[in-house]
């Protein structure tokens, strides 16, 4: 029944847009990840992981230990922003986080490439939220980061998903999470509510979407 009720959200999802999925609890995403990744692959889309952190290996290692197929998470192209570990297919590994110019510029040519190479483009990023709490992006430099989430929005060769751990983020950041969402076409927030799971769609470019509100 889960795993029906988040395709149906991801179904609801159109090329162009940029969606936040906000766990606003200290709950992990592997299942919504699975479920998206697997969705992606049977609308024709080619997945693309944005790995901030080594966020795609402890996914995977969760999703293991809660006994899915880890493979999933390995049969993805992967561009790294930091970290150390290497999960699924790399295609380019930006190291240094200290100079957030360089680093969007890096970015921006190995996505853009990629995208002008494979579309359909799902765009899956991980992760995110750590890139704001890093003295090098904070706070300065955050315009840098943000002005480049927001330049793809329309652009139909590709649909991204942000998967954010919004407790991640202090009272000082908690604005960030605002600025994001203010660039999202929709925003879905996901808590648990008991031993349910509440799915809360807070923003929508479909109207028959705004304010969905779903529980199991």
């Amino acid at each position: 029944m889960l795993g029906d009720i988040i395709t149906g959200l991801w179904n609801s999802l159109k090329p162009g847009e940029i969606v936040l999925i906000e766990r606003t609890d200290v709950k992990d995403q592997y299942f919504g990840m699975h479920q998206l990744i697997t969705w992606g692959l049977s609308k024709g889309y080619t997945i693309l992981v944005v790995d901030v952190v080594d966020s795609l290996h402890l996914l995977k290692a969760k999703a293991k230990l809660a006994g899915f197929d880890g493979e999933t998470f390995e049969n993805v192209n992967v561009i790294k922003i930091g970290g150390k570990i290497k999960t699924g297919r790399v295609i380019a590994w930006i190291s240094d986080l200290s100079e957030p110019v360089i680093l969007v510029g890096k970015f921006r040519e190995a996505y853009e490439k990629f995208l002008d190479e494979h579309a359909p483009v799902l765009t899956i990023a991980l992760g995110v939220e750590k890139l704001f709490v890093t003295s090098e992006i904070m706070p300065k430099n955050v315009h840098i980061i943000l002005s480049l989430v927001s330049q793809y929005v329309g652009n139909e060769k590709r649909l991204a998903v942000h998967f954010i751990k919004a407790s991640l983020l202090d009272e000082n950041r908690k604005f960030l999470l605002g600025l994001l969402e203010d660039i999202a076409t929709t925003v879905i927030r996901v808590e648990s509510d008991g031993r349910m799971t509440r799915f809360d769609v807070v923003k929508s470019i479909k109207k028959e979407m705004q304010g969905v509100s779903i529980r199991v």
